[in-house]
């Protein structure tokens, strides 16, 4: 079936993408990767939150309870004004309230820091939210402990929680002592947890909310310093040194931009980012032009909020189609071996890849994913290649493509192949079995034994 939108990729991947993901993240490519799989238009928008057992718990309780958790993906921005409070006027002046939302999206077992996180604000980890089962950890204090070393590894989040479920009386009484992060579930049924779990979202997200706007508010008055590894690699003379001075100003504005959209905020986030724009043109920072310019058409997305409108497709394909060309034109050669913007071009032909991707535009989709399929070659991590082909494959099963499909569930194969361990192995045999219907190919555990003999 061909998904109408984004959001449907998103929230129903693939066996294949299921498999290849999990492996992934457990053992094969830890944090080398600058791309990231599963990212879409809409990706800018979404704020991550680390979910991290804490104490003794049952593999099954975690996942039931982060499963729980997972449903609340969305929260509207009308349900959380009894939670929020404007201690100064807020800098999204144009917040649509009856409109709008915050997007979540749960990292289970958390995930290392990206040094692109100043670039894109949304790689960031802006809260964690700790999952403990008091009968397995009867002790709160120790709880209490440990939650607070987890978060120690997220120095970027903004708002911590604990969700501790299923205390005894005598936790009941002592949780009240222990502050507001310690977050208690008393034994209920499931309809009755999830209001309570549904009412603690709420309460986080007009929390993020608030947080979000104390950070706008501090780099308006200037008082943030903005890299990326592109810059760290450029030479130091004293002309870059004036240029990253000049620059600062519009990586500022770019920020800022990310920040109103994570807040749900897309006329504020427009505003910002073409501001960006015009300051990024005038000192040539060509990478930063590109991110507005990808921020402006979550933004423009979010505000129009349309499935399908001619106009607005047309516009999404021209501006996309520049922001492709203007991650092309801040590759620096001096840079080329050790980092390189070639991974946020591949990235950006993907979101259009899957912005687009339906039946009746698939010459369109087609041509992209075999632009990104030849920038392959060229990516320095075989991380990068392996999301990047894990990606194609999706997307060309997503057309109905199977073959082509195939074909790039071998190369992910081959890429497990050539790491040297027992997981890469089995992933790389349960992958090339997922391709045997497409190349007409068929195991010997499938053929009846007497058609064998």
């Amino acid at each position: 079936e061909v998904k109408n939108n984004t959001l449907d990729c998103v929230n129903y991947p693939s066996a294949l993408l299921r498999l290849l993901l999990s492996a992934f993240s457990a053992v094969l490519f830890p944090a080398t990767a600058t791309m990231e799989p599963d990212v879409s238009i809409d990706t800018s928008s979404i704020i991550r939150i680390a979910v991290l057992p804490i104490g003794t718990i049952h593999l099954h309780l975690f996942r039931k309870y982060a499963g729980m958790l997972g449903r609340h993906h969305k929260i509207e921005l009308s349900t959380i004004t009894s939670f929020y409070t404007e201690h100064q006027k807020s800098p999204f002046s144009q917040q649509p309230w009856e409109s709008g939302s915050l997007k979540f999206k749960f990292i289970v077992g958390g995930s290392p820091p990206s040094p692109w996180e100043d670039f894109q604000s949304n790689r960031k980890i802006h809260g964690v939210i700790g999952i403990c089962h008091c009968p397995s950890s009867p002790d709160l204090d120790s709880v209490v402990e440990q939650f607070a070393a987890a978060c120690k590894g997220y120095s970027s989040s903004l708002v911590q929680r604990c969700f501790a479920f299923s205390p005894g009386d005598t936790q009941l009484a002592d949780g009240n002592n222990k502050g507001n992060k310690l977050v208690l579930f008393p034994p209920a049924d499931q309809r009755t947890q999830e209001i309570h779990l549904q009412t603690m979202m709420q309460d986080i997200a007009a929390s993020l909310l608030m947080e979000f706007e104390k950070w706008v508010l501090q780099a308006e008055s200037g008082g943030t310093i903005l890299k990326t590894p592109l810059d760290s690699q450029a030479s130091l003379s004293s002309e870059e040194v004036i240029k990253a001075k000049k620059r600062r100003l519009g990586r500022a504005q770019k920020t800022i931009g990310d920040y109103c959209l994570l807040a749900g905020s897309p006329v504020d986030a427009n505003a910002h980012y073409s501001t960006a724009l015009e300051l990024a043109r005038l000192t040539g920072d060509y990478f930063w032009y590109a991110g507005a310019l990808e921020g402006g058409v979550c933004a423009l997305l979010m505000d129009k909020a349309v499935q399908r409108d001619p106009i607005i497709e047309e516009e999404v394909k021209y501006r996309y189609n520049s922001v492709i060309l203007h991650y092309r034109k801040s590759f620096i050669q001096d840079n080329a071996q050790r980092v390189s913007p070639l991974s946020f071009e591949l990235e950006a032909t993907l979101k259009l890849a899957r912005f687009l991707c339906r039946r009746e535009l698939a010459k369109e989709v087609v041509e992209l994913l075999t632009s990104a399929a030849d920038g392959a070659k060229s990516l320095i991590d075989a991380s990068d290649r392996l999301i990047l082909y894990i990606e194609i494959a999706r997307l060309y099963g997503t057309l109905g493509y199977h073959r082509k499909a195939a074909f790039f569930s071998r190369q992910v194969a081959q890429l497990y192949l050539q790491q040297e361990n027992s997981l890469a192995a089995i992933s790389a045999m349960q992958v090339l079995a997922l391709t045997t219907k497409a190349y007409r190919v068929q195991s010997r555990a499938s053929i009846p034994k007497h058609a064998i003999y």
